[in-house]
């Protein structure tokens, strides 16, 4: 009796934490610079990791390979994991700074318990999860935690546990002498260990952060950088692991079935990331550690046929693909400090929008040509630029210009193609700040609107109002067939421009979207947040 009593009272603080019911569990999809490895547990499956700032790292104990990460995406309150357990009646448990929440089937539909509710003090947090015969129980320093095992109340408090438990691994509060075990094994791909801590390849020190063992008898070791080992018991090796992005602020995207994130510099170490979707793959060239790299925040990125082009401030980093080296070249983009918006590849050229206007850039140097169109649009921001069917498509914070590349003559865009009675140009015609595009038409927006122009007939229509997205500023678009999708400061709009239908997405784990790439069936977007994918059909 008195235990119900105490359920009933305090379910009143539980709550769930869960995608919307419309959508499948990893419909949304949420990748993230992981930060260390705090905490690992095991299912008959998979390995749980978790991590810093990435939420739970999901690895396939049989195919060796990345799954789909439980972060906020999933219903998540944090995506800062301080411990994690998988108990034996198949729950997953996962402790963050807001609390501790629970899943009947380890990745969704997440029952939240907030740190109020457990009495946590200030400042204190859940270091290890375990379980004993009854149990489950929290680690905090000094005291620990005893909860029922289904509905996660709080059953008591004490200093120490008066049965057994058996507990998932937690961040290591001292760097403990594991010098003994660390001999028996080598470290593949180039890791070494000076019997204290790991070297990785490029002859940094890496600390150990957590260390678990399986029921397989495998040692797993989590490190500082997130990279994981995972041990062959017979062999004797250690094998490394990482999936992490980065930047959790990607400001680019660009590619084809695999594609290149940039993104603002971070308080860590900063870089760009090759990302795989398909293999769940993610090689991160890290600034200070890679020769004729330079460090700068990546604001546009042009795959070429031989290259890749990323553009910073003030900088352009190439990639050549056949000779795997890198290298940096100064650009002055303007007067004064400057940063790239967009890049288009044109022939022997590419064309380089800025903050201070356009520059044309030859493919072998890298040296700017000199052009009536750098004069014409000198100190002008760029927003965006387009080509198509021979023209040159320019947004700008003073209007919407085209450029004919055989006439080579600059016109404003309504003095170009056929315009119905019943199509309006905006009123406002500044701020064009986005383009989409596919082979029969491109899209061009400013806060009064989306213009459609056919390229086959040279149409203009009104393609979507300012009602659907708010006229607020529209950061980037993208196009498939008649869905355009939207993005806002406000948010994600998604529109069906045939049968006038929208939805809108404005999840807090989201962020603000910088730029959107279409795959398949899925959406991706570059967010201040990471990097998030959307299946939308």
């Amino acid at each position: 009796m008195i235990r119900h009593i105490l359920i009933t009272i305090l379910s009143v603080g539980f709550s769930f934490a869960q995608p919307e019911l419309r959508f499948q569990t990893f419909d949304w999809v949420q990748y993230r610079y992981t930060g260390k490895v705090n905490s690992i547990t095991f299912s008959d499956r998979f390995a749980y990791m978790g991590t810093q700032s990435g939420g739970v790292v999901r690895f396939n104990l049989f195919s060796d390979r990345f799954e789909e990460p439980i972060t906020r995406a999933q219903g998540l309150h944090s995506n800062t994991i301080t411990a994690i357990h998988r108990s034996s009646n198949s729950m997953l448990w996962v402790a963050t700074p807001m609390g501790i929440e629970s899943s009947l089937d380890e990745k969704g539909d997440w029952h939240f318990i907030d740190r109020d509710m457990l009495g946590l003090p200030s400042g204190a947090y859940i270091e290890r999860i375990g379980e004993s015969e009854h149990y489950i129980w929290l680690d905090t320093p000094g005291l620990v935690y005893r909860l029922d095992p289904l509905t996660g109340i709080m059953i008591g408090i004490m200093a120490s546990p008066d049965e057994p438990v058996a507990w998932s691994s937690g961040l290591l509060r001292f760097q403990p002498d594991i010098s003994e075990f660390l001999i028996e094994y080598s470290f593949l791909d180039g890791w070494m260990t000076d019997l204290q801590n790991l070297v990785h390849p490029n002859g940094q020190y890496i600390d150990i952060t957590t260390i678990a063992k399986n029921s397989f008898n495998e040692v797993w070791i989590g490190t500082e950088d997130g990279t994981f080992f995972r041990s062959d018991p017979t062999m004797k090796t250690m094998s490394p692991f990482r999936f992490s992005l980065a930047s959790n602020d990607i400001q680019t995207i660009s590619g084809g079935d695999s594609f290149w994130l940039g993104g603002r510099l971070a308080t860590h170490e900063s870089g760009l990331t090759y990302f795989d979707a398909d293999r769940e793959i993610a090689d991160n060239y890290i600034f200070s550690r890679t020769i004729n790299l330079d460090q700068t925040s990546i604001s546009s990125i042009l795959e070429l046929k031989k290259e890749i082009w990323f553009g910073g401030e003030n900088a352009l980093l190439v990639y050549d693909k056949k000779k795997d080296f890198w290298r940096t070249y100064k650009l002055r983009l303007g007067g004064g400090k400057s940063w790239t918006t967009s890049m288009i590849d044109v022939g022997e050229h590419v064309w380089v929008g800025s903050s201070q206007g356009v520059t044309i850039l030859k493919k072998i140097d890298k040296k700017p040509i000199v052009s009536k169109v750098e004069k014409y649009f000198n100190n002008i921001y760029i927003y965006d630029l387009a080509v198509g069917k021979n023209k040159i498509w320019i947004g700008t914070e003073t209007g919407l210009f085209l450029y004919d590349l055989e006439k080579q003559i600059i016109q404003e865009y309504t003095t170009y193609g056929y315009k119905a009675k019943d199509v309006t140009f905006p009123l406002k015609y500044y701020d064009y700040t986005a383009f989409t595009q596919d082979s029969q038409h491109i899209l061009t927006s400013n806060r009064s609107g989306v213009l459609k122009f056919n390229f086959k007939d040279r149409r203009w229509s009104n393609a979507v109002d300012p009602s659907i997205f708010g006229g607020l500023e529209i950061k980037t678009m993208a196009l498939h067939k008649n869905i355009v999708f939207i993005a806002t400061e406000n948010g994600i709009v998604q529109y069906d421009m045939k049968k006038n239908l929208m939805d809108v997405f404005n999840y807090s784990f989201i962020g603000q979207v910088n730029d959107m790439y279409i795959k398949g069936r899925k959406i991706w977007l570059g967010t201040t947040e990471g990097l998030i994918s959307y299946r939308y059909r």
